[in-house]
């Protein structure tokens, strides 16, 4: 793994001059200062080419970066990153104020009083995020996501909110060569964070030759931010978290999860996840799912989770199941 370089250490990237200028993302002028990487040429097109309007991209860095221990981030606030990462797009590297209203913020809920105390969460946490020293060194940068900001006071959906990305993480994703192409629809659907983190990671990997994660118990836990003392054991882990996140991700996203676990004697001690792209028929389902009304989507999702379950002899016709899940009948009893 490649990791970028930071705080004045040289980066020999391809620097593309002609294709940044036709993209419209500024060039940096100031002597020195490293080139635009792809990550933010990216977030600059790929909101016209995906979804129009609901494709982002987040840098890989950010995706794969930790939070220190006992720190964590809420599902809600989670998703509000993925918001304000999306609306600063190629220009989130820049150093300037981004704004965005409220009612964008808050989605479908109808009220703002949340909205503060999600703000305070994600500005007060710390990322820890891999990077070369200045001396060319394997290092981990630790730094706020967001510098400040200032909230408009009128408690209405066109109040806005102005924010700036702190220093150290503007400079990492200006510096970023790789990166997760999401849907934010698909980011705002999700009802468990551990979905979120696992969606982003899996659109990081689902389209390399090797789409896995493999690391150690206290690195899974580590990679999805669950609280100190929580899900001390491998069943409720994997129950809780991985299983949730699966039922979630399959129902929506264009890969599904995976997991596989190695032991020692009865504990397990490392697990390897996969995120495994769909065939053109079932992303072609999740995608239509995911366009379609959110109203009865748990009871779908649930239905095709016990769809998956079944021994393959008993499985039906995927079409079929879904034709039926989609009319609202319910599936057939297999015997």
């Amino acid at each position: 793994m490649v990791y970028p370089e930071f705080w004045g250490a040289s980066r020999a990237i391809d620097n593309f001059p002609a294709r940044l200028e036709a993209s419209g993302v500024k060039h940096p002028t100031k002597p020195g200062t490293p080139p635009v990487g792809r990550t933010m040429r990216a977030a600059h097109v790929r909101p016209q080419e995906h979804g129009g309007g609901e494709g982002m991209v987040k840098a890989g860095e950010l995706v794969e970066a930790t939070y220190p221990e006992g720190a964590t981030l809420s599902g809600t606030a989670r998703k509000v990153l993925v918001l304000l990462l999306a609306k600063a797009a190629g220009d989130a590297w820049q150093d300037q104020e981004h704004q965005i209203t409220k009612g964008e913020l808050r989605g479908s809920h109808k009220g703002n009083e949340r909205l503060a105390r999600v703000l305070d969460e994600l500005q007060r946490v710390l990322l820890r995020v891999r990077v070369r020293s200045s001396r060319g060194h394997d290092a981990v940068l630790v730094a706020p996501i967001i510098a400040q900001r200032v909230e408009e006071l009128d408690d209405d959906a066109r109040s806005v909110v102005f924010w700036r990305f702190s220093e150290p993480m503007r400079r990492v994703m200006q510096s970023s060569d790789h990166y997760a192409e999401m849907q934010q629809q698909a980011v705002l659907a999700f009802e468990s964070r551990y979905s979120v983190t696992l969606y982003e990671h899996g659109c990081l990997l689902y389209r390399r030759q090797h789409p896995t994660w493999q690391g150690s118990m206290a690195e899974l836990r580590e990679l999805l931010g669950v609280p100190a003392g929580t899900y001390r054991d491998w069943t409720d882990l994997s129950r809780f978290t991985l299983g949730i996140a699966k039922s979630e991700i399959d129902h929506i996203a264009p890969f599904t999860l995976t997991w596989r676990e190695t032991r020692r004697g009865r504990a397990v001690v490392a697990v390897e996840l996969r995120f495994e792209p769909k065939d053109p028929e079932a992303a072609a389902a999740a995608r239509a799912e995911l366009n379609g009304a959110r109203t009865g989507r748990k009871v779908r999702r649930d239905e095709l989770a016990k769809l998956q379950e079944l021994p393959t002899s008993q499985q039906l016709d995927l079409e079929e199941a879904l034709a039926a899940l989609k009319n609202g009948r319910p599936l057939p009893r297999t015997a």
